[in-house]
């Protein structure tokens, strides 16, 4: 497989055919793909994100934001919680704290809305300090993503495309698939709604927007706010900004 730039746009070709076309813009990559193999989209976006360093434009951005839902109403807990936790976790300037809705409590914090391994982090953290069921869960580009925590201890894991970012050995990449039993026992969603709503493919282009399937695996789970960044949050009716 070879890529090559014609202006703005990478192609990649194997045998004079296009396999695929990625492009930066103000806003991420817009990658288009003929063929799905994680190792072309791979491909251009690593030439995609190598002329960006080369022209001046340093690390390339890729759209991106997340939130942790913890499952209690108890928002003086969380926000007591999260008080003494962040600064231990990282240096983050804010998080806010949302009101309880339909038995979750969302919170978004700086460092960790545009990061999945911080949001990760900050999310296994207050799990295992509440001992409560919690979600990490976002949008790296065009992946959705999650992490479910029991107790601190990770129960599930998915990615909408396992191997997006780095290429995985076929174990890895089916091990990131929802587990929708599991999702079942810690959120009461029933299991079936789960396996429809959580979909994953081997390519973006055989899923729906990212925006769109997160909206649908947080209403099956139960989970509000997941499209909010934490500029949104900060203006939610009751939220409490807690600034480390």
């Amino acid at each position: 497989m070879n890529v090559r730039r014609e202006g703005a746009t990478f192609v990649a070709e194997e045998n004079g055919a296009v396999l695929g076309t990625a492009r930066g813009t103000d806003h991420g990559v817009t990658l288009e793909l003929a063929d799905p193999r994680e190792g072309v989209a791979l491909a251009l976006l690593r030439a995609v994100a190598a002329a960006s360093r080369a022209d001046g434009g340093g690390e390339l951005e890729v759209d991106a934001f997340g939130s942790i839902h913890l499952q209690t109403d108890n928002q003086d807990e969380i926000v007591g919680v999260v008080q003494r936790i962040v600064p231990r976790v990282f240096p983050s300037p804010v998080t806010i704290v949302a009101p309880p809705r339909n038995g979750w409590i969302a919170v978004y914090d700086r460092m960790a809305e545009k990061d999945a391994k911080h949001l990760r982090r900050l999310g296994q953290e207050l799990s295992a300090s509440t001992g409560l069921v919690t979600f990490a869960i976002g949008v790296e580009g065009p992946v959705v993503h999650y992490v479910a925590f029991e107790r601190g201890r990770v129960m599930d894991e998915y990615d909408s495309v396992p191997g997006y970012r780095e290429p995985l050995p076929p174990g890895d990449a089916i091990a990131l698939r929802a587990n929708p039993t599991v999702v079942a026992r810690l959120t009461n969603a029933s299991a079936a709604a789960v396996r429809a709503a959580a979909l994953s493919a081997g390519s973006p282009d055989d899923l729906p927007p990212a925006e769109d399937l997160i909206r649908q695996i947080a209403e099956v789970i139960g989970l509000e706010g997941t499209q909010y960044r934490l500029e949104d949050a900060r203006n939610l009716p009751g939220a409490v900004v807690v600034e480390h």
